[in-house]
């Protein structure tokens, strides 16, 4: 391809493809009318979907232990729901509380997806408490079966929590809050059906709401549906189901059978009445904190409902500017509509794809949208040119925009897929998935403004065309003396003043840029806003007990029966003791620093005894109180697991934790008696996702403007193009990056893909201005600065109008619920109005020292002469 539209591959092109549109435009409009609906259709089944495994970086050497391991250890996909006394209600160990707490752990139990080998509560059997006595030990579980309220039994549990040692990890230190941990699985392992998140993070809600609120809705058949007769509860809700849309809303019900087997089935809520009752589980003395990768998701899906809103009123800002721009509300919404059409058939082959829309991906299709838009502005910019400067009317306005316009659009097009198409390099599966769905967008852009657009365009009927181009001629005078003014950054004196203070921004940003953490940067997360509800509880939970949901697992990789060897033991016991001390780790647990408890407890409590026993009968004796159900060893106990329980998930944290393990390993180095491997927990995973980020970010950078270059370098066949398209290009990611810092904001697998996105919507301004600019100077042999001002005049308010309406319309994320999007409104804002800025200025200064005039008649003639 080749960015001058004379070219003959352009010639050529223009000459195969313009009959096909123009000379069959019902044809052409059937087609695409035809196909919209198909993906239309498609989309309508589209789906919010998410899941753990594609967060995890498969590859990296941490998720391959991980998976080893994770039968036997958990995968780190935990989600914690703690019940705590309001303020001034006193501890735990009243009837109330613990009838809360028993509900709680049995409806977590039965919860789908849930591992129901791995929950851990006050009321599970795997939680016992053991005791030294006259005769030798009793132990027992910490809340016996059979268990009734009453004055001593309460003494009782609470003397057996103490015996437990389960203060700080599943019940608060303060003792006036109990914890219900559930580990869940990503994949049915009966089935095979993929969990669905956003469905788990509900029924998880449903149960804080089984708790605390004062009503409940029961939901009973009005008539037969067999095998189920009229009259049975088929759901409980504990808020109104009850609406404006009730009458197409459907409820997913798990009945029993007449034969005791379960049925999974929906009902139409029309078809059910509904009957609301007092909640026998509500207690006014409490509050429900849950917290978990499953709660998160569910958190995002349902704040991006909003982002519904969003689009709306991006819409509706850019139809404003584009009117005001085209002087016609009719005109303007043929690009507008024209890029809603792109983002549909973008869901549409998503769901053909066979992928469901990420919540973190949501923000893809205003990315597609706002490319659209972009490439919709030029196109009908130089359509009212043709209309107005040269006097065509629609139809063959819309030929000559095409012949125009075709080449250097699709190249711009295909430039921002190559580019998109880089961030396959990272190897996690959501960052792959974004950019999957940011090329199938891109595709449909291609038809949608290429084709599409132009042929829409041919139709339209200006009623008063004299009118209509008076407006645009006022509207272009208004503007030439500002593109005069402009047209001296083709000057030498000028010019290089703008190429010095690009060259000192950009080693400032650069220094800056240097400070951005790869990872969170924030104890809660980052995706939801501080004051959210997630992040209250997750702050509750982190103040109130010696662990939260940061859990990292290093195994201890050992021989068969390595819990009865004393210097196994004794390695294991120095490497916990080692990170206990290590900055960002609360507490750390371990079979072998358990073991000391135990012998303390054979030897009368004595503190002395604190110690593991030398002799293997006294480790026989210590370790035997555990079994493979507590997820300290394995079924062999040639692995036993250190548990970490981090202060957060900073990147700093995880960094300095990281670099503590590593340094303990160089002086210890692993040997064949005993290695430790990392790493498990999601702390793990985030430590993974964030070294193959840092490993991956400069390859993924490289490549994608190794892509750009060379696709630039084809379209305009020379070095000057290239300079002038992708150095202001380069120095806005740079920018990008330093504006990171100053926010605050990390690098992670949400804000990992900006650079590509910044660069595949940057790209396309240049590529325009250069386009025009290079025919006006070399084809029309124009002196330099008077083909800039025209280039303005052609394209450059294009950019500018561009720049203005997507800045406006991603502004607005400021107003929404979800941090990243208001991270990610701030930094496209900035960036869209960067990219035009920076194609604007830096471009045609460039153009000052590197661009070669064609020679004047008069130039030859003095030079024969």
């Amino acid at each position: 391809m080749h960015g001058d539209s004379r070219g003959w591959f352009a010639t050529l092109f223009v000459k195969i493809t313009e009959p096909l549109i123009f000379s069959k435009r019902p044809i052409t409009l059937t087609v695409v009318a035809l196909l919209t609906a198909f993906f239309a259709y498609q989309a309508s089944f589209l789906k919010l979907d998410s899941g753990f495994e594609k967060q995890l970086p498969k590859d990296h050497p941490y998720i391959q232990v991980l998976k080893k391991y994770q039968d036997q250890f958990g995968g780190g996909n935990t989600v914690l729901l703690a019940i705590s006394q309001k303020q001034g209600q006193g501890d735990i160990y009243n009837g109330a509380f613990l009838a809360s707490l028993k509900t709680a752990t049995e409806a977590v139990f039965f919860l789908p997806g849930v591992d129901r080998t791995r929950i851990s509560s006050l009321f599970t059997p795997n939680v016992r408490y053991i005791e030294s006595v006259e005769g030798g030990f009793r132990g027992g579980n910490v809340i016996p079966s059979g268990f009734k309220p009453e004055p001593e039994s309460l003494a009782q549990v609470k003397q057996n929590v103490l015996k437990a040692k389960v203060i700080g990890r599943l019940v608060s230190n303060d003792q006036t809050s109990a914890m219900v941990v559930s580990e869940l699985v990503d994949q049915n392992p009966r089935t095979g059906e993929k969990l669905d998140y956003i469905k788990t993070a509900h029924l998880y809600e449903k149960v804080r709401q089984r708790l605390t609120q004062t009503e409940l809705y029961q939901l009973k058949l009005k008539a037969d549906s067999a095998p189920f007769a009229a009259g049975t509860v088929v759901s409980t809700a504990y808020e109104n189901p009850a609406g404006a849309l009730s009458f197409f809303r459907k409820i997913d019900a798990t009945l029993i059978g007449p034969s005791g087997e379960t049925i999974e089935r929906s009902f139409a809520l029309r078809d059910l009445e509904i009957e609301k009752q007092a909640n026998p589980d509500y207690n006014p003395n409490v509050e429900v904190e849950i917290i978990g990768f499953a709660k998160v998701i569910g958190d995002v899906a349902d704040a991006s409902f909003e982002v519904v809103s969003f689009f709306a009123l991006t819409v509706l800002l850019v139809w404003l500017v584009l009117s005001y721009y085209m002087g016609s509300f009719w005109v303007s919404l043929y690009p507008l509509s024209c890029g809603l059409l792109a983002v549909v058939w973008e869901l549409g082959i998503l769901k053909l794809a066979g992928y469901a829309l990420d919540p973190f991906a949501i923000l893809v299709p205003f990315l597609v949208l706002a490319i659209s838009v972009s490439h919709g502005i030029q196109i009908t910019s130089f359509w009212l040119l043709e209309v107005s400067d040269h006097g065509l009317n629609s139809f063959d306005a819309s030929r000559a925009t095409y012949r125009r316009l075709v080449i250097p659009g699709i190249t711009a097009l295909i430039t921002n897929i190559i580019g998109f198409g880089t961030i396959l390099l990272i190897p996690i599966g959501i960052v792959r998935e974004m950019a999957i769905n940011a090329m199938f967008g891109l595709l449909a852009v291609i038809v949608c403004k290429k084709i599409l657009l132009p042929c829409l365009l041919s139709y339209v009927n200006i009623k008063n065309p004299q009118k209509f181009r008076e407006y645009q001629q006022r509207r272009d005078r208004m503007l030439q003396p500002l593109w005069n003014r402009m047209s001296g950054l083709t000057t030498k004196p000028v010019a290089l003043t703008v190429l010095v203070l690009t060259a000192a921004t950009w080693i400032g940003a650069d220094i800056v840029a240097k400070d951005l953490q790869i990872g969170e940067l924030h104890a809660g997360v980052p995706a939801l806003k501080p004051d959210s509800t997630y992040n209250r509880d997750s702050e509750k939970i982190a103040s109130n007990y010696a662990i939260g949901v940061d859990i990292l697992q290093i195994y201890a990789a050992t021989k068969t029966n390595a819990c009865i060897d004393y210097d196994i033991m004794h390695r294991i016991a120095r490497f916990n003791w080692y990170m206990q001390n290590v900055e960002g780790v609360v507490s750390t647990t371990s079979m072998a620093t358990l073991d000391k408890v135990i012998w303390a407890l054979y030897n009368e409590s004595n503190p002395r005894w604190m110690e593991l026993p030398r002799l293997q009968d006294g480790l026989v004796l210590a370790g035997q109180q555990f079994t493979t159900s507590t997820g300290l060893l394995n079924d062999d106990c040639s692995v036993m697991p250190t548990y970490l329980f981090t202060s957060d998930h900073r990147a700093t944290t995880i960094d300095k934790i990281i670099a503590s393990i590593e340094q303990y390993k160089k002086d210890t180095p692993d040997d064949d008696a005993l290695q430790l491997q990392l790493a498990g927990g999601n702390v793990g995973v985030m430590a993974a996702t964030n070294e193959v980020i840092k490993h991956t970010e400069y390859t993924v950078l490289g490549w994608l403007y190794a892509a750009i270059a060379l696709c630039v370098l084809v379209s305009f066949r020379g070095l000057v193009g290239l300079v002038c398209v992708l150095v202001p290009l380069a120095a806005v990611s740079v920018y990008t990056y330093a504006i990171m810092v100053f926010l605050g904001i990390g690098e992670t697998v949400a804000t990992l893909p900006v650079a590509a996105f910044a660069a595949g919507i940057g790209v396309d301004y240049g590529i325009y201005i250069f386009s025009v600019l290079e025919e006006n100077v070399k084809v029309k042999g124009m002196p330099l600065r008077q083909a800039y001002a025209d280039t303005l005049h052609q394209t450059g308010k294009a950019v500018v109008v561009t720049a203005l309406a997507l800045s406006a319309s991603v502004a607005t994320w400021v107003l929404s619920g979800l941090q990243f999007q208001i991270d990610m409104g701030i930094l496209l804002t900035v960036m869209f109005a960067a990219n035009a800025v920076a194609a604007l200025v830096m471009l045609p200064a460039f153009s000052a020292f590197l661009m070669r005039q064609k020679a004047s008649t008069a130039q030859l003639q003095e030079a024969q002469a």
